[in-house]
């Protein structure tokens, strides 16, 4: 074995094992009979190329050989992502609850509401998870219908004037999971498989290690979506999904933004103003996912 064979082995590492046992003899043979005589390590260009081909074979990007199935698993993907935001935001309160009475606060702090709504959301997740879009949207709609409720309650808007809590972000995840979802439902059902694991604790890292509600930063909640926004334009060439799903995310502070523009119009050309270069960062990065997510599905088509 030369130094380039024992190079090339090193880089196909990268492909999972079942896909290894099934096609490196082959593919190291290409690779060897392309290269040049006197060539020792592998250039920067095949370097790259196998490297992304390995990631995208460890996403099951490679399998989505139909534009049909590419949007399926994109949506699901992007509900996956949404329900898993909704559920952190949800949690939170519940969890601090819990806490206290570890500390030996009394069990009535607990808001049986919000419980049921984080039972509720978790439901959504598993069933969307393991491909049970039917159970995943009847979950995500009563949790919707008890989110809105709740909130009114809360605010002494219920049953006057639910629809002035439309503003309120932490709202919107499940609404547009279940919007997600929906296509699914007519989509016939398929073997579920792992690659949606890599998104899942993706979105939880992201909203844990970055300022969000979860962390006590709840000045600046959208950063976590702008950090996996950033995370997913990166992604793009190995995955067309995770721009998609990164998109869908941050639909939900934009539709926050709008619903408050919309409902309070007397502060609207006031809080514009103010509020301009987070409006412009949010709208460039929608701008940035969507494009991307068009392009890298395109590239995907051809291949």
């Amino acid at each position: 074995m030369n130094d380039l064979e024992r190079r090339y082995r090193w880089l196909l590492n990268i492909y999972p094992r079942p896909y290894r046992e099934y096609r490196l003899d082959e593919m190291l043979e290409t690779l060897l009979a392309t290269a040049d005589e006197h060539q020792r390590r592998p250039s920067l260009r095949e370097a790259a190329s196998l490297v992304v081909g390995g990631l995208r074979a460890r996403t099951g990007a490679d399998r989505l050989r139909s534009p049909v199935a590419l949007r399926h698993s994109a949506l699901r993907l992007s509900a996956l992502a949404l329900l898993v935001y909704g559920l952190t935001l949800a949690a939170v309160a519940p969890v601090a609850d819990l806490a206290q009475i570890g500390y030996g606060a009394p069990a009535g702090i607990v808001d049986v509401w919000g419980v049921a709504i984080a039972a509720a959301l978790a439901v959504a997740l598993l069933a969307t998870a393991w491909g049970a879009y039917r159970v995943a949207f009847v979950a995500a709609v009563v949790t919707v219908g008890a989110q809105h409720v709740h909130a009114g309650v809360s605010a002494g808007t219920w049953p006057a004037d639910i629809v002035r809590n439309a503003d309120d972000s932490r709202l919107w995840p499940v609404l547009l999971a279940a919007l997600a979802l929906l296509p699914l439902l007519r989509a016939p059902r398929t073997r579920v498989t792992r690659p949606w694991v890599w998104l899942v604790p993706t979105v939880l890292a992201i909203v844990a290690f970055t300022p969000s509600p979860l962390n006590d930063w709840s000045d600046a909640r959208t950063m976590s979506l702008y950090a996996f926004a950033a995370v997913a334009l990166l992604a793009a060439p190995i995955d067309t999904r995770a721009p998609i799903a990164a998109f869908a995310l941050l639909l939900v502070p934009a539709s926050a933004r709008i619903s408050y523009h919309l409902l309070h119009t007397a502060s609207a050309a006031h809080d514009l103003r103010v509020s301009a270069v987070p409006i412009a960062t949010l709208a460039a990065l929608l701008a940035a996912t969507l494009a991307a997510a068009t392009v890298t599905s395109r590239r995907h088509a051809r291949m």
